[in-house]
């Protein structure tokens, strides 16, 4: 197996992209309206182009188009086209899935039924046409929806030859907003904006966008994103470089006081001497005074802490296993550590 380079080739780069904003049974599969008219998944698609990715290795499968006939015979023979020194990108958006008793995860293709999950596309169909038919150097996935950390449960186990890496804009047994946070910080590190450069070296590498991505699905959604690399894929393969004149000054994740309370915010520019921010709950902006903003230092419950987690309107008695920027993991009593879930502080007491 040939290695992987240390730097994103656009000309040597395949990718099978599934985007999906609206079902064919619509009563199960609820649609995404306000996502519609900016797609996030689509300005991907034409950013990887724009890099230079050539438009004949590119197969992006759109709402109707993403049905699981076309899904399961567009992907293989994709990836048996792509070439021995090549990468292979697998994005997708949408609705997941995940049933507890088997530990199967799904993405849910356009014309699935809601009765049988037989006709879902299934997370480890995917690992496994990888395993069949691909010849390529490495392999990166990508998705952006519910219980989308499955991908890494269907990965770790088996002993793939190709190097692997995942970012997931959820933890495995976690649901995911229908907001575009995850693929906008995909955006962002593949145009090489300077905020995805956490170290400052001028480049962002595969690690910065894995990173940054974690703390923008964190600080604004209240969700976990997950990360895997196997076997040669270098972590600090480099995406994108930061543009030389670009001296913006990346936004702060802050909270600022208003109305007796502290509100999630990023600064985005100065005033004088004062901040101009915008909130995250509504994206509303204000210039405010020095004097109402702090750092954004989320507090929470000690590892080992009992405590009870809402579910479905009930609450639930768990034991903290980590807690990391205003996130818990949690573990229930009575259930096996296959419902163990990153929990948002307004779930747990």
């Amino acid at each position: 197996m040939p290695m992987l380079q240390d730097y994103w080739i656009p000309e040597k780069t395949w990718i099978f992209a599934v985007g999906i904003l609206q079902w064919q049974n619509s009563e199960a599969f609820s649609s995404f309206p306000e996502a519609m008219p900016n797609r996030a998944d689509q300005r991907l698609l034409d950013l990887f182009q724009s890099r230079g990715v050539p438009p004949d290795q590119i197969c992006y499968l759109q709402d109707q188009e993403a049905t699981l006939a076309q899904i399961q015979a567009k992907l293989p023979e994709m990836l048996a086209s792509v070439d021995e020194d090549s990468l292979f990108i697998l994005y997708f958006a949408g609705h997941g899935d995940w049933d507890a008793d088997t530990g199967e995860h799904f993405f849910i293709n356009y014309d699935a039924s809601a009765d049988d999950r037989d006709n879902y596309w299934s997370v480890s169909s995917i690992v496994d046409e990888i395993e069949a038919s691909f010849q390529g150097s490495g392999v990166l996935l990508l998705a952006d929806c519910c219980y989308s950390g499955g991908l890494v449960d269907h990965i770790k186990p088996r002993s793939l030859e190709p190097a692997i890496a995942c970012i997931t804009s959820a933890y495995t047994h976690n649901t995911s907003t229908g907001q575009w946070t995850f693929t906008e910080s995909l955006c962002k590190g593949w145009s090489g904006e300077r905020c995805v450069d956490l170290d400052g070296d001028g480049e962002i590498s595969l690690y910065d966008l894995a990173r940054y991505t974690e703390l923008e699905m964190a600080f604004v959604e209240e969700q976990k994103s997950m990360f895997l690399t196997t076997g040669n894929f270098d972590a600090q393969m480099q995406l994108a470089i930061v543009a030389p004149d670009d001296d913006s000054e990346p936004a702060q994740r802050v909270e600022v006081y208003w109305a007796d309370d502290w509100y999630k915010a990023k600064t985005i520019g100065q005033e004088d001497s004062k901040t101009w921010i915008r909130y995250i709950e509504d994206g509303s902006e204000e210039l405010v005074e020095v004097d109402r903003i702090r750092p954004y230092q989320p507090t929470g419950f000690p590892v080992g802490a009992q405590v009870s987690v809402a579910f479905d309107e009930e609450w639930y008695p768990a034991s903290v296993q980590k807690f990391w920027y205003g996130l818990h993991f949690v573990r229930y009593d009575d259930y096996p550590e296959s419902w163990n879930e990153w929990v948002s502080r307004d779930r747990i007491r």
